[in-house]
């Protein structure tokens, strides 16, 4: 595993995307228990400190297990429409159809971001932090039902669905998450940024071209699809939870969070979980994955618990359109790209 990452870092495009005096780049590996942590131009076995970061959309695999974790303890269901955890909401036809797994798999029908999103911006760079409860009411009560329950990617799907989770717990998401999820994992540097709640140890974050941008803020509203800030020792401690979930006090939910709950091609071994999407691999074997990114942040993780590997990266720098460029060779790197050259390396036919 050392040897491999050590030949990852030395290519020439990686080491220009990592050469910023900026750019905080960091990777972690878990191979069958070992961990490897790659950050400031150096390898350690492990370390008990670093940086937060904004993870951006991994968030939404933890909003996943809240639902999962309560569904053990029997405060919810699946099931469940969102009316009948907010009895308010039930004139809405849409509330009254709509289900957190819909939710959850990103197939209720929901855009990307509620209609009335844009109207809330103050600051193009930090565009979630005027969206309140009120104004996700006022969305979802707009809402019509629609037939068509295909997989599409929604922001405001996961708003909604932590926040509906929080409502019924009577807190906040970030105390939730803390009690919940963090703390029975171990994972101590971990934190969800809501209704103004700062680490004191964030990173700066930057732009693609290197330029200082603010971090995202959340209210309560938004922040299940987006708002956790991490350390790479604390995501590789959440990986590993994942990996290993048979000797976790949250084994039950995790494994919950893995299954198939919605097959986008069912052919070719596509489909999602509590959020985690996954794929087979040509072995047969499955890998999970989620990434992330805020306009100065761009996140990875993903495990292969057949394989008992995963991997975690972090980046202070957010990706602009040219990085997206879908040729060999062309375009700049980014963690996506990155994240690929690891993971067919890293989960290739032992």
């Amino acid at each position: 595993m050392n040897r491999l990452l050590t030949e990852v870092i030395a290519h020439k495009q990686i080491q220009r995307f990592a050469a910023p005096p900026t750019h905080r780049l960091a990777i972690g590996l878990i191979s069958n228990g070992e961990r490897l942590e790659w950050a400031d131009s150096n390898i350690h076995a492990n370390t008990s400190s670093s940086p937060f970061y904004e993870i951006g959309s991994i968030t939404k695999t933890m909003t996943g297990l809240l639902l999962a974790v309560g569904e053990q303890k029997g405060f919810w269901s699946r099931s469940d429409s969102l009316s009948d955890l907010i009895p308010e909401w039930s004139s809405s036809p849409y509330a009254k159809q709509t289900t957190l797994q819909q939710l959850v798999t990103h197939t209720a029908n929901l855009p990307r971001v509620p209609l009335n999103f844009k109207a809330t911006i103050a600051d193009k760079k930090n565009p979630y932090a005027n969206y309140t409860e009120e104004h996700l009411a006022e969305a979802v009560l707009s809402e019509v039902p629609k037939t068509n329950r295909g997989h599409a990617y929604s922001n405001y799907g996961f708003g909604l669905l932590g926040w509906i989770l929080s409502k019924r717990l009577g807190m906040s998401l970030h105390d939730a998450f803390q009690t919940m999820i963090f703390n029975p994992l171990g994972m101590t540097n971990t934190m969800l940024r809501s209704n103004n709640t700062h680490s004191p140890d964030m990173i700066p974050v930057f732009n693609a071209k290197g330029n200082p941008v603010p971090h995202w803020d959340f209210q309560d509203a938004t922040a299940g699809a987006g708002a956790v800030c991490s350390t790479l020792p604390d995501m590789l401690t959440y990986i590993e939870a994942n990996l290993s979930r048979a000797d976790q006090p949250l084994g039950d939910a995790l494994a919950v969070c893995h299954q198939e709950h919605y097959s986008i091609f069912q052919s070719r071994g596509i489909g999602v979980g509590y959020s985690w999407m996954f794929y087979k691999e040509k072995d047969g074997s499955t890998t999970h994955w989620h990434n992330g990114g805020t306009y100065g942040s761009s996140s990875f993780a993903t495990f292969n618990r057949d394989k008992g590997k995963g991997l975690v990266i972090l980046s202070n720098y957010g990706t602009d359109i040219r990085s997206q460029i879908p040729l060999v060779g062309m375009g700049k790197l980014n963690v996506d790209k990155l994240a690929r050259t690891l993971t067919s390396k890293l989960y290739q036919k032992d």
